[in-house]
């Protein structure tokens, strides 16, 4: 029987692989206009786009950005995804390796002793101490006719930037943490301190009430009504104060420091002004958002492996060569060397069925890489749209309370001074002072969620990390210092 000539069999792998490798389906990137259409120009947006790098300085906030420093450098979270993103480094260097020459060397030394007993007529070697003294190399080597190399760089540098930006993802998920426990713990200080403050507003009026009630200038169950404000208050207090240790110590061990107590950590109930967001527009800043950049990066690493597959069922070939070199040493010693220099086809066969398979499942996950790359993107925007929206409101409804809160304030320290003279009944004081005090509760709450809000949106908008080079290895945390 003829055998099929190379160049016949060669153009027909080619066809085959060529029709294993379909195309993946194209990611819908479509967006909405108002996220696509920059109405400042480009000047703004690598400024924003620093800014939001280390988007808590906005805050002008010195503990914070102290808390942030701190958190950076010693938690737990920060040192875990820096010691992946380290890992993901030597697995790409391993995957590239194996495409460079391959081959060991190795050696061995004996020693041995003949001796002669009887006749030695027949003899034909001389009696003595012999040492022998082998070595061999066999290095091989794959040539790369079909860009396999290049597929497997490919797939070995896009998982390479996807840890990295799983690490960026952890720095950016632990600043906003960070921030947003601050923010919850110095809302529960402020409402720690109106809680005591009101505790002593319900304890003098009982007294008042109780003094009232003895003198029989005042009804017995509006005393009992003041004591039994007097306990609400005081138990509220207690539960603020719980509050308030947990909040404390959540916020020490994303700092590294969970064996610290909770009152090492000061908290006042200062809120600053909620500031603005850098002025680009969410597409611009949606860019650096590492989840979406993640999910790209996956996608092109699930093409790489496609690639390479693929490229699995075309021959190998590689170049081999043989040395070897031995020394006797002793009364008949002698030295012999032997070299080679082959080249082998290596040809998928029968597992060729199981290759078209692996062929079929990389291309069903990286259509689910595309699928992924696409919701990332929607999910992004939309995260941004509904962060952007809620902290313009937050921003708005603060103004109104602000106003809502002092004119309770006014109204409830008129009723009172009317209570104490005896022109104003128990009833309207007590519906003033609950006005007041859930007016300034409100307030309070609101200042410490617009602050939080705002993390959300510098969040959202893709801050909170400072960009790495991928291509150059980290042993330590990069310089987070302006």
């Amino acid at each position: 029987m003829r055998r099929p000539s190379l160049s016949l069999t060669l153009p027909a792998l080619l066809l085959v692989a060529g029709c294993a490798a379909t195309s993946v389906s194209r990611p819908d990137l479509h967006l909405p206009e108002r996220f696509t259409a920059d109405t400042r120009g480009q000047d703004a947006q690598p400024a924003a786009a620093q800014a939001l790098d280390r988007w808590w300085l906005l805050f002008a906030d010195a503990q914070l950005t102290a808390l942030e420093d701190e958190a950076l450098a010693h938690a737990p979270d920060a040192r875990s995804a820096l010691a992946v993103l380290d890992e993901a480094r030597a697995t790409r260097s391993k995957a590239l390796l194996a495409y460079d020459v391959q081959g060991n060397a190795s050696g061995s030394i004996t020693r041995g002793q003949t001796s002669i007993s009887g006749n030695s007529a027949f003899q034909m070697a001389p009696a003595g101490q012999t040492t022998t003294t082998a070595g061999s190399f066999s290095p091989s080597w794959e040539l790369d006719l079909f860009g396999r190399r290049g597929a497997a760089r490919q797939a070995a540098d896009a998982d390479l930037v996807t840890a990295t930006f799983t690490y960026h993802a952890a720095l950016q998920s632990l600043t906003a943490q960070v921030a947003s426990n601050l923010f919850e713990a110095r809302g529960l200080s402020l409402q720690l301190a109106e809680a005591r403050d009101s505790l002593r507003v319900a304890r003098e009026l009982a007294e008042i009430g109780v003094r009232k009630a003895r003198a029989g200038i005042g009804a017995d169950v509006d005393a009992d009504s003041l004591i039994a404000d007097r306990a609400t208050a005081q138990a509220n207090v207690v539960q603020l104060e719980a509050q308030l240790a947990v909040s404390r110590q959540t916020l020490l061990v994303l700092l590294g420091r969970a064996g610290a107590a909770p009152e090492s950590l000061p908290v006042d109930g200062a809120l600053g002004l909620p500031p603005d967001v850098p002025q680009a527009t969410p597409a611009t800043l949606l860019v650096k958002r590492p989840d979406v950049m993640q999910a790209e990066a996956r996608l092109r690493s699930a093409m790489g492996t496609l690639r390479l597959d693929s490229l699995a069922l075309l021959p190998k070939i590689n170049l081999q060569a043989s040395t070897s070199i031995s020394a006797i040493a002793g009364p008949a010693g002698y030295t012999s060397s032997l070299w080679s220099l082959a080249a082998g086809v290596a040809m998928p066969v029968f597992d060729r069925a199981r290759l078209l398979g692996e062929v079929r499942a990389q291309r069903a996950r990286a259509e689910q890489a595309a699928i992924a790359y696409e919701k990332a993107v929607q999910t992004g925007f939309g995260e941004a749209q509904n962060q952007l929206a809620t902290y313009g409101a937050d921003r708005a409804r603060l103004g109104l309370l602000v106003e809502a809160e002092a004119r309770a304030r006014h109204a409830f320290d008129g009723q009172n001074a009317g209570y104490r003279a005896g022109v104003v009944d128990l009833t309207a004081l007590l519906t003033a002072e609950r006005t007041w005090r859930s007016s300034r509760n409100a307030l309070s709450m609101l200042r410490a969620t617009t602050l939080s809000d705002g993390v959300n949106v510098f969040r959202a908008l893709g801050g909170g990390w400072i960009p790495l080079d991928p291509n150059h290895p980290v042993t330590s945390f990069p310089d987070h210092k302006p």
